[in-house]
């Protein structure tokens, strides 16, 4: 059975949400993930893949209108004219994919072939600006200059969006055997512009081995907010979120953060050891009213722990 025509598959397949079967913390990305980088995107092959592409439209109606053609018209010179919308279209495939097309003898074929290339997905070239986890040195010279890679992502929602010019967060797996680096929307690569939370723990973490532990929590007024955490995916709210001054402590000495909109609060830059989380009503220090707590918390090394801290909701100020 042949697949449905162009248009009817490269849009719905394009649409289809991604589902995670896990998403972590960045404590615990970091630590599953082989190499992780900065790196500004030069390139996205093939551009016709390329999410930002304005002309996908057009290159697509061009294959469409080739297609339709070839379907009635057997000749060798309309299956000529459909090979060449193919090479047009795709000018910028790896050298291995680009002889899969030139070689290819029918109509049946090409269309295989859209749909092998969109399986294998997009290479990123980015050149890179900060390594934070694994090897990407060129080895013997300290002064070369910003060393440039190759990131293959899948087409469609669940592969990341690159932007040629734009600057990531990369989160990448390599492959040994095929020297192949993958990332995914499953990942926490994203815009650098939008990886604040993640940048404060990495700079910790490449920074301070010891001192490199993250707790973070929440405040809730929900006393069952057990029945909506998903442990295996990662979220950055809560239910019932409660804006309360959380102390953090460790022997005599304290450390304060407010919980935001969420409910969620993160402390940084901690060591191993016991500690205990407190949650006072917003105007501490003026105002010194325990809403929850204290909890014990162990940090371990380089990790991530979690705590929720269920307080009263606040009450609404009298007009």
């Amino acid at each position: 059975m042949h697949r449905a025509a162009i248009p009817w598959v490269l849009f719905p397949v394009a649409a289809v949400a991604c589902t995670c079967q896990l998403t972590l913390p960045v404590c615990g990305e970091v630590a599953s993930t082989d190499i992780i980088f900065v790196g500004s995107v030069e390139a996205v092959e093939p551009s016709f893949l390329d999410s930002w592409n304005a002309g996908q439209r057009a290159a697509l109606d061009l294959l469409n209108r080739e297609s339709a053609r070839a379907q009635t018209d057997h000749s060798p010179a309309a299956f000529a004219s459909l090979r060449d919308a193919y090479l047009k279209v795709f000018p910028d495939l790896p050298e291995d994919h680009k002889k899969r097309l030139t070689g290819a003898t029918s109509a049946d074929e090409l269309s295989e072939l859209f749909y092998w290339i969109l399986d294998h997905g997009k290479r990123v070239r980015l050149r890179v600006k900060t390594v934070f986890r694994g090897d990407l040195d060129d080895g013997d010279d300290d002064d070369a200059p910003a060393k440039t890679v190759e990131v293959w992502t899948a087409f469609g929602d669940c592969g990341i969006g690159f932007q040629t010019g734009e600057t990531y967060l990369v989160y990448a797996d390599d492959d040994e055997e095929s020297n192949t680096m993958t990332t995914g929307a499953c990942t926490r690569t994203r815009r650098l512009t939008d990886a604040g939370d993640d940048l404060a723990y990495l700079y910790f973490y490449q920074n301070f081995a010891d001192n490199a532990g993250r707790l973070e929590g929440f405040v809730t007024a929900d006393l069952l907010f057990l029945r909506s955490l998903d442990a295996a995916h990662y979220t950055g709210s809560i239910g019932a979120p409660v804006a309360a001054v959380v102390e953090l402590k460790s022997g005599d000495q304290s450390r304060y953060t407010e919980s935001d909109g969420h409910g969620r609060f993160v402390f940084d830059g901690l060591p191993a050891g016991d500690f205990t989380v407190s949650a006072y009503a917003p105007g501490y220090p003026a105002e010194t009213r325990l809403v929850a707590g204290p909890k014990p918390v162990r940090m371990e090394k380089r990790a991530c722990a979690s705590q929720v801290l269920v307080a009263p909701p606040q009450s609404e100020p009298r007009r």
